[in-house]
């Protein structure tokens, strides 16, 4: 899938959450060296509530985020068809969709 199209579904569910409950959105990228296979970084989106959320970049794949992060409510994974150095640019990407939407009252929770 598409950067664009992660960041678009990414920002929808960080506004149409209609529920207190926890839970995650993760991201993996692939890697142009290993033909596609998933790349050792990911993007976690956190809501840990229908207001708030948190947007992290990772070193290492979504699967190996410990049992605590694997143990919450996975929302949706997304596979990046670009490559690990755009995490950056997907995370300021939803940021921006979140921020420009007057209709998305959710907050980011900066240095989470």
């Amino acid at each position: 899938m598409k950067l664009e199209a992660i960041t678009g579904n990414i920002a929808h569910a960080i506004k149409d959450r209609s529920t207190d409950a926890p839970y995650v959105l993760a991201v993996e990228f692939t890697d142009k060296a290993s033909k596609g296979k998933s790349a050792t970084g990911c993007v976690i989106v956190r809501m840990p509530d229908q207001q708030h959320y948190t947007i992290t970049s990772h070193d290492f794949r979504y699967m190996d985020a410990g049992k605590d992060t694997l143990a919450e409510e996975l929302g949706a994974f997304f596979e990046c068809d670009d490559d690990l150095d755009q995490r950056q640019t997907l995370i300021d990407q939803v940021n921006e969709l979140v921020a420009q939407d007057k209709d998305n009252e959710a907050q980011l929770i900066a240095d989470a």
